[in-house]
């Protein structure tokens, strides 16, 4: 899924748990940790992919379209840092971890965005054809869940979700855009 979609449904969900009043999300400080997890776990592959769009044409003069070919067909499966960056706040080993510690310790932020991490991670793994989240990283570097949908590949029903995903976004965000300005005017 899109970025904004995960950030959407998180904001979506969070904003449904303070409206009751009851659980973790009810504080306010939560919610925001529970939408951070939301985008954190796609910040790193976007620094990563920046840092390519840089180095790559200018130090190997490369084009800009064989450097996004090279980091998602090679570096994305093959490079230890870009599979660590990409998969730490992926793993579901890594974030269940975190949530346990967050729990253990009485850190409710941290569980916030560990769910919230956890959520998004969950949503990717049924749109991510071949290129979905390490399920055991760190501990196995290669074991991912083979979708047969994708969000964005037209050979993997692509053309069928990606409205979907960007409707989720679209129409989601209005209502947030919406409510927020109702609460702002009363």
């Amino acid at each position: 899924m899109i970025t904004p979609t995960h950030v959407v449904t998180n904001a979506l969900i969070s904003r449904n748990r303070r409206a009751h009043g009851d659980g973790l999300l009810a504080d306010p400080a939560n919610a925001t940790w529970f939408i951070v997890g939301g985008f954190a776990p796609d910040v790193g592959l976007y620094a990563l992919t920046a840092g390519a769009a840089i180095f790559y044409p200018l130090v190997r003069d490369m084009s800009l379209s064989d450097t996004m070919q090279y980091a998602f067909d090679d570096l994305f499966f093959n490079n230890p840092l870009w599979i660590t960056v990409q998969n730490t706040l992926h793993s579901p080993v890594v974030l269940g971890a975190l949530a346990l510690s967050g729990k253990v310790t009485e850190r409710p932020r941290l569980l916030s965005f560990a769910l919230g991490c956890l959520l998004h991670t969950a949503m990717d793994i049924p749109v991510h054809h071949n290129d979905g989240p390490l399920v055991l990283f760190p501990f196995d570097w290669s074991t991912r869940i083979n979708s047969p949908v994708s969000y964005y590949d037209a050979d993997h029903y692509g053309r069928i979700v990606a409205p979907i995903d960007l409707a989720i976004t679209v129409i989601g965000g209005a209502f947030l855009l919406r409510s927020w300005w109702r609460n702002r005017q009363a």
